[in-house]
This record gives structure tokens, sequence and C-alpha cells, in this order.
């Protein structure tokens, strides 16, 4: 084949991915209009997210139970120093749990923002997955302080209110406290032995997270 004809044949595909991602894009937006129409922006000064107040702890509860069926530790921590609800310690280094109790409607995919729909008002609020790989990296860099061996820090978003009706495409990472729990109780995750300091970790992690 010359290579002209090739050139031609990649450009074309070329053309034909960016049609298709720009259409992407705007359907997706489209559909987020529909979704959202009638509804009004949250006023200055009133556009934090409406809470389940109940609903990290309860979600707490049970990862508690999930955690000491499996034999690892969770540590709850303090919010003042770190944004994870807790931590989950075992032979695989440590899970950080990012929990949610917004309620609601929660639209949420790959964007920046994440939209929170509630009694006609749009509420917007920061991408949970990436503030969650924000603090894991906060966490990974205080962590390396103390020598430990190599291990896996990984950190799992949780939307834990119980009524809230999340529209989120599949294709998205994040949990329900069942769906969490669960990971927990069964994840070969957590069974991957680095020989980790378990004790040591743990009064590190309660020094400085809890």
């Amino acid at each position: 084949m010359e290579p002209q004809m090739i050139l031609t044949i990649v450009l074309a595909v070329i053309a034909c991915v960016v049609v298709g991602i720009v259409y992407y894009r705007l359907v997706t937006k489209e559909r987020s209009g529909q979704q959202h129409a009638g509804a009004v922006n949250a006023a200055p000064g009133d556009d934090t997210p409406y809470s389940d107040r109940g609903a990290n702890g309860a979600f707490l509860r049970r990862l508690r139970t999930a955690a000491a069926r499996r034999d690892v530790a969770m540590l709850v921590t303090d919010p003042a120093k770190t944004p994870f609800a807790a931590l989950i310690v075992g032979p695989h280094g440590v899970t950080a749990v990012y929990a949610v109790d917004y309620d609601g409607t929660i639209y949420g995919g790959s964007d920046e923002e994440w939209v929170q729909m509630k009694d006609g008002v749009r509420r917007t609020f920061e991408n949970p997955l990436r503030a969650a790989e924000t603090a894991r990296r906060a966490l990974r860099e205080t962590i390396n302080q103390g020598n430990f061996r190599p291990f896996m820090i990984d950190a799992r978003v949780v939307m834990t209110a119980p009524k809230a009706e999340l529209a989120i495409p599949r294709g998205v990472s994040y949990y329900t406290p069942k769906t969490f729990a669960a990971y927990v109780q069964d994840s070969p995750d957590l069974a991957n032995d680095r020989r980790v300091d378990q004790e040591a970790l743990k009064a590190f992690l309660q020094e400085h997270f809890c």
C-alpha cells in the first residue's frame, strides 16, 4: 500500500474518532440539561450540598463489622487531619475510604464537578474520585516518611446516603455501603501479603490521621 494512501486512511480514522467524541459530548450535555430542566442553581452562600447526617456513622458501623470478619484493622480518622473517613489496614497495606453522604439525586462521571439535585435546587461539588485521589497522594507522602516496606495505598469512594439516587455510569468506580462491605470481606486485593508491619503502620496512622 502506498504511503500516501496509508496517511489518508489514518487521517480519516482520526477524523471519525474526533467527530464521535464531539457528538458524544453534545448528546451528554443535552441529556444533562434535560435531567436538570426546571431546576434552579443554589443561591450564593447556600451552595453546600445537603447531607444525610447519619449516613457516614451507619456506614462506618457496618464497615467495622466487615473489617472484623476479614481480620483487618479499621481506623476512624480525624476529619481535621484527612478527608478520608476511615483507613483499612491489613497485610496488603492501606485502603483509604472516602465517604460521601450527600442525598437527593447525584449525577456524576468524569467531569471536574458532580451535581446534586434536591427539592428542585441544583448544587455542585468536587468530583469525589478526583478528591479521593488527591487525598491518597497526600496520604502516601506522609506514609513514605515512616520508612515502611513498599505496599499498596489505594482509595475507594463510597456513596453512603441510603436514600440517594445515583445517576452515575457503570464505568465509574464507586461503592455503596453494601458493595464496599462485600469488597472488604471478599476481595483478593486485601489478601495480597506485602509483609507489612501492621502494628507499626497502625500506630503511625493513628498518630498522624486519627
